[in-house]
């Protein structure tokens, strides 16, 4: 007795038994199942969420969106760690700590209104999750990728700190004038955009800065910065603090990371010899 019905016989005669295994294998894909599932009767693990598929749901409670920034962080430190293993620079560690309310922060910048900000003394990415959900109030389409950004261009400044960008700057407030300072600065905020831009990409996400929503979410969250008052050591460095550059400029460099993610893209030298501002 064969274990083959009879009405399959015909077509094993035409395409051969592993044809009709390979047709059916589309077909169960087709219908949304996993063929592995299938073949060994074993279930596969669903594959671990993205910056675009782990977006939170709209009736995310705050625990939920605890989880939005590290799973943005792994892939920015993915990123990171791949492109530092081809040069001969040493990739620091670095922590992120998602906390409940910025009374909460390290870095001495406990109660600040940051959101999300680098901490170079302790290579710290601070979240502020009571912050990431009144963003997401506020500008309910744009919120989470602003989120996402500002993750990114913390990581950003890591790789500043990697590459000694902050001892540059401290060296540079005591031998330059206060405009070369504001100067060196920007640029130091232009390229941390510009490694976002190399995020972004890598992620398989849609160009941020050319988003209505988000540009409105990372406004309203550069507006507040402005607002907030810190009391830093003369030698201190939080990026968050530094001189910010125009949003057409940022936008330059965004742009150039996205288009060629490579950290050379990036370089200070080159957003110097380009002037923008």
């Amino acid at each position: 007795m064969s274990l083959i019905p009879q009405s399959v016989m015909p077509h094993i005669r035409r395409f051969g038994l592993s044809g009709l295994v390979a047709v059916a294998v589309i077909v169960v894909m087709l219908l949304g199942i996993n063929p592995v599932t299938v073949l060994t009767g074993k279930v596969s693990p669903p594959p671990p969420p993205t910056s675009i598929t782990g977006v939170p749901p709209a009736s995310a409670t705050l625990e939920a969106l605890a989880a939005y920034p590290p799973i943005v962080g792994g892939e920015a430190e993915l990123m990171w760690r791949r492109a530092f293993w081809l040069t001969a620079i040493r990739y620091p560690t670095i922590t992120m700590k998602v906390v409940g309310s910025s009374k909460e922060f390290g870095c001495g910048m406990a109660g600040k209104d940051l959101g999300v900000f680098y901490c170079p003394d302790d290579q710290t990415i601070w979240v502020d999750t009571d912050a990431y959900a009144r963003l997401r109030k506020a500008f309910p389409l744009g919120g989470d990728y602003a989120e996402a950004f500002l993750v990114a261009e913390a990581y950003g400044h890591h790789v500043q700190y990697a590459l000694e960008v902050f001892k540059e700057l401290v060296a540079a407030r005591s031998g330059q004038s206060p405009e070369e300072v504001a100067a060196f600065e920007k640029r130091i905020d232009m390229q941390a955009t510009c490694y976002a831009g190399m995020w972004t990409i890598t992620a398989g996400i849609d160009e941020l800065l050319d988003n209505a929503a988000v540009v409105a979410a990372l406004q309203a969250v550069e507006a507040n910065r402005d607002r907030v008052i810190l009391n830093l050591a003369p030698d201190a460095v939080v990026p968050e603090a530094l001189t910010s550059a125009s949003f057409e400029g940022r936008k330059f460099w965004y742009d150039k990371g996205y288009a060629i993610p490579a950290g050379g893209s990036c370089a200070l030298n080159k957003i110097e010899a380009e002037g923008v501002t």
